[in-house]
């Protein structure tokens, strides 16, 4: 008698267990905090990696795990596998600012090319389409637009430093200042 209950115990637990574990959100926190405990260091920023791995094995479509992935591998100078992950958001809709990420990821794999000029092209546009009349050009439509070799970059850049912007954020006006590939290291060592 107890045999059958202890079974139909076991039973009962582990069809009320998701059966992927642990949601998502868990695995983002945990990862998350990693990432800023490890303040650089390459051993912690690993085992950061690895809890994202561990989270994208059991929910392979979460876009927030694999963007968070992706970002991560891009700061570790991991540019394929962000590249990977990135292609992979893209083909699912990726939000501008990993748009904006994924070219310049493509630029440090191979230089300024064609396919990162139409990339950059396609952040810039998609700025555009998001952006609201009469609303101040926020730093990455900017930098895309610059990016892209856009004839509208420079006006917004105007617009962008009249709006006050480049004062509340001297370290990003500066990076707009520099040239092209050395923008591209400073954003991507």
């Amino acid at each position: 008698m107890k045999i059958g209950t202890i079974s139909l115990t076991a039973l009962l637990l582990a069809a009320s267990l998701p059966a992927s574990g642990e949601p998502p959100a868990y695995y983002q926190e945990r990862a998350s905090a990693a990432v800023m405990e490890a303040q650089g260091d390459a051993e912690q920023l690993e085992e950061a990696l690895a809890i994202y791995d561990e989270g994208l094995e059991r929910h392979p479509d979460d876009t927030e795990l694999r963007s968070s992935r992706a970002n991560l591998l891009a700061g570790m100078g991991r540019y394929e596998e962000a590249k990977r992950d990135l292609d992979v958001l893209h083909d699912k809709g990726l939000h501008k600012e990993g748009l904006l990420l994924r070219c310049m990821v493509l630029e440090r794999l191979e230089g300024t090319t064609d396919d990162t000029m139409a990339c950059y092209a396609e952040v810039e546009a998609a700025y555009v389409m998001a952006s609201e009349p009469d609303s101040q050009p926020d730093a990455n439509h900017l930098l895309a637009a610059r990016l892209a070799g856009s004839p509208e970059a420079e006006s917004l850049l105007l617009e962008w430093q009249a709006s006050g912007n480049a004062a509340q954020e001297p370290m990003l006006a500066g990076m707009l200042e520099m040239e092209r590939e050395q923008l591209i290291r400073q954003l991507l060592p």
